[in-house]
């Protein structure tokens, strides 16, 4: 019974930045949330089925962000996760491990501190308007999660940022106006530099983050319970899942090292957790679809915390780059590039420049070893 319960806590272990990005996804770009949580609730159990572990479903962050800095339109943002998609799909019949090994790893980490920093960002933007119309409800809500946090804090095996996110999840639904969302941003004209712009990052992320470190994570924490845990079962899951998404407009999403790992800590064990999380999403789906709402307002003051927590973590994804000193004016530029200009290509490329000078100049006796 106690490892139920223990899988039932865990299942909400990764909503701390699912939940946050849906909100954002529907705010920004115009998405309907009913179809967000279908597609994401449907996701979660199929993959549970399939995989047998306990399997996340994620944004995908490089694309939700990305949408929501450049004011990339409802459909631009769907042909990039159909892309994105089609992309995973052709790396089937690539050879996948030796074209993974030839991504440079500080220029991923790089990128997450980059989405990090701008998490961060757009959730001190929600929490400016938030602090000067604070209300006596909304000072409840900040004292009783405050004070969750403090009985909490030490319990590894629970999971106090998912279970909140998954509260405001329920929050943010009785709190939503029945106003349907009119897509003034769908239009036949599509900028293809736009979902460029959306589509090399991810893809980046995804072949490094979503399927090399997903299976290694996955081997990690579940052994041989994890044999179905493939580099090709997941490009193919990410692949059909975002092109049958990108058809009905749902979550553009992946998998992740960073989700499975939230799972594992906060107590999951068992794929019964995708289970939980799935049917929790599909309710909260129906409960949209029978009250005919479609915009979601999640409460401003747990999307600014949620967002900035979860860019906290992000920027921590690229510690192992950062502690090798030739690395760190390279994850410097990547950011600064990326954050000053909303261009997560800009700081690639500025990332790529700033290594082949440094190995330039280094192999020229330029620099000394030291760097």
């Amino acid at each position: 019974m106690a490892r139920v319960f223990r899988n039932i806590l865990g299942a909400f272990s990764d909503g701390a930045i699912l939940f946050p990005l849906i909100g954002v996804l529907s705010k920004g770009s115009g998405y309907s949330t009913f179809t967000l949580f279908l597609t994401a609730g449907l996701f979660y159990i199929v993959s549970g089925l399939y995989f047998r572990v306990p399997m996340p479903i994620q944004p995908l962050k490089a694309i939700a962000i990305a949408a929501i800095v450049s004011g990339a339109s409802f459909l631009e943002v769907r042909i990039a996760g159909a892309l994105l998609g089609v992309l995973c799909l052709l790396l089937l019949v690539s050879p996948v491990i030796p074209l993974a090994d030839k991504i440079p790893k500080f220029i991923v980490h790089g990128i997450q501190l980059s989405l990090g920093l701008m998490l961060i960002r757009k959730g001190v933007e929600e929490l400016i308007p938030f602090f000067f119309s604070l209300t006596k409800i909304n000072s409840i809500i900040i004292i009783a999660i405050s004070g969750l946090f403090f009985l909490f804090r030490r319990e590894k095996q629970i999971s106090v940022l998912g279970i909140t996110a998954g509260i405001g999840a329920i929050l943010g639904f009785l709190t939503t106006e029945n106003t349907p969302v009119i897509h003034s941003t769908l239009h036949f004209v599509v900028n293809w530099k736009t979902i460029l712009l959306l589509v090399l990052p991810q893809l980046l992320l995804t072949s490094a983050n979503s399927v090399i470190a997903t299976q290694d994570v996955a081997k990690k924490y579940f052994k041989d319970q994890a044999r179905r845990v493939t580099l090709k079962s997941l490009l193919c899951s990410i692949g059909i899942g975002n092109l049958c998404s990108a058809l009905i407009g749902g979550l553009p999403f992946c998998h992740g090292s960073g989700g499975m790992t939230a799972h594992a800590r906060g107590g999951s064990d068992h794929w019964l957790s995708n289970l939980v999380i799935g049917f929790f999403l599909l309710g909260l789906a129906a409960t949209q679809f029978l009250g005919k709402r479609v915009e979601f307002n999640y409460p401003p003051f747990l999307l600014g915390v949620m967002l900035i927590l979860g860019g906290i973590y992000h920027t921590q994804l690229a510690s192992p780059s950062w502690k090798t000193p030739q690395y760190r004016p390279i994850l410097i530029m990547i950011a600064i590039v990326s954050t000053t200009t909303n261009n997560l290509i800009y700081g690639l490329s500025a990332g790529i420049l700033i290594a082949f000078l440094i190995s330039s100049l280094s192999h020229k006796g330029v620099l000394h070893d030291s760097i």
